[in-house]
């Protein structure tokens, strides 16, 4: 059932692609406009319907079923073409941001200066970049998995580096709700590396707090970062006053 349902999605993205609608399906199978929708409802399509239909939507039957078994395995990178797309347009990137935080269009539309159709065509690039799945009623299913994370030294790091850091960092942490710890220290590899896998663990049980406390009204939260880094790493006030090792 998951996979008729999966492949159901593929085909009606396919025809999307190609500004198809279910009127357009209906002629060359000589039903009803509605008799199509009961059929992609249903999912029951006959081999021979199935063909008709992926000549129409100009894909071929194995490509779909290649890109369905695609869709099925979560992504944990974007290519750097997606990447470079997505950093190239402000507002794109914006509403990125918002559905890997697992927005939905109605809520963007509520708090942001976007209107439904401006937002939902950002929606319509997002399912062509294969970065969500677009389903009825504007609805989506993000494709990338819960360890998504951005291409190191990619467009999206150098942008969050260059501009998003930068100013989170450039105020003072003041308040009873701001936090600001910075340690070091020098460490063998392996307390470096437990040190990195804390870090993880703490970064995954953040996110799904963020996840469950979506469940509270829109209106009752409030934009929040937290950043958490760790590298090899000497503060170069003090390396170099660093006795030079002699020679082995």
């Amino acid at each position: 059932m998951a996979q008729r349902t999966q492949l159901v999605a593929e085909l009606k993205r396919a025809l999307r692609a190609r500004g198809l609608t279910y009127a357009d399906v209906a002629k060359p199978l000589g039903l009803s406009e509605a008799s199509v929708k009961r059929l992609f409802a249903a999912g029951d399509f006959s081999l021979e319907r199935l063909d008709v239909i992926c000549e129409l939507a100009g894909i071929e039957l194995s490509e779909l079923v290649e890109r369905m078994q695609h869709q099925a395995t979560p992504i944990n990178q974007l290519t750097l073409a997606q990447e470079q797309e997505v950093v190239a347009d402000s507002k794109l990137f914006l509403v990125t941001w918002l559905v890997l935080n697992r927005w939905q269009l109605d809520e963007i539309v509520r708090a942001y200066d976007f209107t439904r159709r401006e937002a939902l065509r950002y929606f319509i690039k997002l399912d062509r970049l294969r970065i969500i799945e677009l389903q009825p009623d504007n609805r989506t299913r993000v494709l990338v998995s819960r360890h998504f994370a951005w291409r190191p030294g990619g467009p999206v790091h150098n942008y969050i580096h260059q501009k998003l850091i930068k100013e989170f960092l450039a105020e003072h942490f003041h308040g009873s709700r701001a936090e600001l710890i910075f340690y070091g220290g020098v460490v063998s590899a392996g307390a470096f590396t437990q040190i990195k896998r804390t870090l993880q663990n703490a970064v995954r049980e953040c996110t799904e707090i963020m996840d469950r406390d979506r469940a509270v009204p829109l209106e009752e939260r409030a934009g929040a970062a937290f950043l958490v880094a760790l590298r090899p790493w000497q503060f170069s006030g003090f390396s170099q006053f660093l006795r030079k090792m002699p020679p082995p």
